[in-house]
């Protein structure tokens, strides 16, 4: 392994000298393609070689990560595959699509179809009725923020709301029905809150999610190659090896109402480098090519905390890296099996990975941690 290690690094370093983007091991040397993004070396855009060398060999020892591309300045600078994987072939991006339904979610608000994130959600879920009184205080916002109050458990395992939500026949009503306490005390992870996006979308805007989104976000970005699965395509859209343990869902009959409604919570299928478009919309306070895309006020709002939580905004993760004693807030979009979208405006940087961790969470994170903190962001200082 160590011998293959260093012919991977050798071969980066050749490249990083030569900007040779034919390399057929394809390390790094993104290709020109017609897809709005200018494309650049690292060392053009001061970043250590020497570091982005041995970030290329140490993404080639975790087997399970498919893609790995780089942003610096606004600018594609590393694009590396795996597995199968190019710059043309979809990844399934999970919750990540969280990200994307609330960008889409502040597009209707820009747009006045929604007159705010503080209305409440029940006015935009026609025909389902409210199981509790306390729903009628749900904002949009509580969504958006993961504190809509509904007892959730998202990893709890058979009998958890997480795991029962895709075996129901209608995802919405499944969610309403749950317990529900007073919104806004208590951040909890949610993928049924942003399940409820749909009808809303729908019933305010009168498009279904991704008709929206590609209309209003995706044309916009230049992102045409993509999929987004409906609510009812679960699990004909999920492969064997993604959920292991899962039981046969069986014949499921959904509505027809309910079967026509976008997965906002995780049926996203992106290729690598339009993900990095949205973490390089929201670096760039909401434009894309200098066109306003989403306003500047709702970017503003989905990447700080709400309601005393201060690691979640409005489908994005809060943090911060510490390298060399000095902290560098960021913040992400995620998704099951190590999915990620990364910004970090100090360093101008966006980092995207897609991964196959699916059984191997824990291992990816500590990956992808030492990944981003020992060799990515190193190499930008």
């Amino acid at each position: 392994m160590k011998i293959v290690k260093s012919l991977l690094f050798l071969s980066a370093v050749i490249f990083l000298s030569c900007n040779n983007a034919d390399t057929t091991e394809k390390q790094a040397g993104p290709e020109k393609l017609n897809d709005g993004w200018i494309v650049s070396t690292p060392v053009a855009e001061d970043l250590k070689p020497d570091l982005i060398a041995e970030a290329l060999a140490y993404s080639a020892d975790n087997r399970k990560l498919d893609a790995l591309i780089i942003i610096k300045n606004g600018k594609l600078v590393v694009e590396r595959y795996a597995n199968g994987y190019g710059p043309g072939k979809l990844h399934k991006v999970w919750s990540i699509t969280k990200a994307v339904t609330a960008t889409i979610t502040g597009i209707a608000i820009d747009k006045g179809h929604i007159p705010s994130e503080l209305e409440p959600m029940y006015k935009y879920l026609r025909g389902y009725p409210m199981q509790h009184t306390s729903l009628q205080a749900v904002s949009i916002e509580h969504l958006l923020s993961m504190t809509s109050g509904f007892a959730w458990k998202e990893l709890g395992g058979p009998g958890s709301p997480g795991y029962e939500l895709p075996y129901s026949s209608d995802w919405v009503a499944f969610t309403l029905q749950l317990p529900h306490s007073s919104p806004g005390k208590e951040f909890s992870y949610n993928t049924g809150s942003y399940m409820l996006f749909a009808p809303i979308i729908k019933n305010t805007t009168g498009m279904q999610a991704d008709e929206f989104a590609k209309t209003h976000l995706f044309e916009s970005l230049g992102i045409n190659n993509y999929q987004w699965d409906k609510q009812s395509e679960f699990w004909t859209k999920t492969k064997g090896d993604e959920l292991k343990g899962a039981r046969d869902p069986g014949t499921i009959k959904y509505s027809d109402t309910f079967a026509a409604f976008t997965n906002t919570g995780s049926g996203l299928h992106m290729l690598p480098r339009d993900m990095a478009k949205i973490g390089q919309l929201y670096l760039d306070k909401g434009k894309w090519n200098g066109k306003q895309i989403v306003s500047e006020a709702w970017v503003n709002k989905a990447i700080q905390g709400h309601y005393d939580n201060t690691a979640y905004g409005y489908g994005w993760r809060l943090m911060s890296y510490e390298i060399n004693g000095k902290q560098y807030p960021a913040y992400f979009a995620s998704g099951f099996g190590q999915q990620s979208i990364i910004v970090i405006p100090d360093m101008q940087m966006v980092v995207v990975l897609a991964q196959q961790h699916y059984d191997s969470m824990p291992e990816g994170d500590r990956l992808t941690s030492e990944l981003m903190n020992k060799y990515i962001l190193s190499a930008a200082l």
